[in-house]
């Protein structure tokens, strides 16, 4: 079935409110730009009245000075930031918070995870954080314009944060994801984020709950929103939303739970699919 039909079965039976995008992999190319295809597709969406979201998992404090930068300053209704922890609502200035993960847990995972290979990372008051200067802390301090400072974080983590991160070599990441299944907590879930990134969060935080509280807030259904991902912190909200795209790109598990695959996210894979909703999708 090709996607012109799929968007017609989809039309039947819901109206698009929504089109959540998350970034790196998704909406932005691989140098972290926005390319021009899809800037206009965002401006389409909103020509046709359906907001825009992006879902990332990078904190909310960093994506808003880079929206100016990406072209779509003014287009963005919500950024859902934090792995759907943080809700920003752009129009009235709005930030919806879900639980934080504790001190307690913190503490859990730094002594359990001691003697696994990586980095322990996280962002607080504008900076990032973590147990030593490695590759990772260096390109996310230069991505998102942040200073970097290494700490002993069992010491210095003295309150509650919205997640923790384990940057880790590529190969060391099924292994650490397998740890993780064998030594499960009450006090928080993790998850694989990136090729080289697995993190830590309260067990309610999820991207798909970030849209569902963010929908329950505006007054829709998910089943009226449109998510694109790449990766398994996409998962939840690619199963949960009513029309999941997941980039070709991406893990093999959210491509397999995705209703439709789109191109490459270097080749403007969001816009390909926005242009074909535009063409076959009838707005109310």
């Amino acid at each position: 079935m090709d996607v012109k039909q799929i968007l017609k079965e989809y039309q039947a039976q819901h109206t698009i409110k929504l089109v959540a995008s998350d970034l790196d992999g998704t909406l932005l190319d691989k140098t972290g730009m926005l390319s021009e295809a899809n800037r206009k597709s965002i401006q389409d969406l909103k020509a046709r009245g359906i907001q825009f979201a992006i879902v990332t998992g990078r904190p909310y404090f960093s994506v808003g000075p880079l929206l100016s930068m990406w072209g779509i300053e003014g287009l963005v209704d919500v950024i859902i930031a934090n792995n759907g922890l943080e809700i920003g609502i752009q129009a009235t200035g709005e930030l919806l918070l879900g639980e934080k993960l504790s001190v307690e847990a913190i503490h859990e995972i730094l002594d359990l995870y001691k003697d696994i290979p990586g980095n322990f990372c996280f962002y607080g008051d504008n900076a990032l954080y973590g147990q030593e200067m490695d590759a990772f802390m260096k390109r996310v301090s230069v991505k998102n314009h942040l200073p970097a400072y290494v700490e002993d974080l069992k010491i210095f983590i003295k309150k509650d944060l919205e997640k923790l991160l384990l940057a880790c070599d590529p190969n060391d990441l099924e292994m650490i994801n397998d740890f993780y299944l064998a030594n499960q907590s009450e006090l928080y879930r993790g998850f694989k984020s990136q090729d080289y990134l697995f993190e830590f969060m309260h067990l309610s935080v999820s991207n798909l709950g970030g849209i569902e509280k963010l929908a329950q807030h505006l007054g829709f259904n998910v089943e009226e929103v449109i998510a694109f991902g790449d990766n398994l912190n996409d998962l939840e909200m690619i199963q949960g939303s009513g029309f999941g795209v997941a980039m070709i790109n991406g893990d093999p598990v959210v491509k397999a739970h995705a209703k439709i695959i789109a191109p490459h996210h270097d080749e403007d894979g969001f816009a390909f699919i926005i242009q074909k909703l535009m063409k076959n999708y009838e707005f109310s």
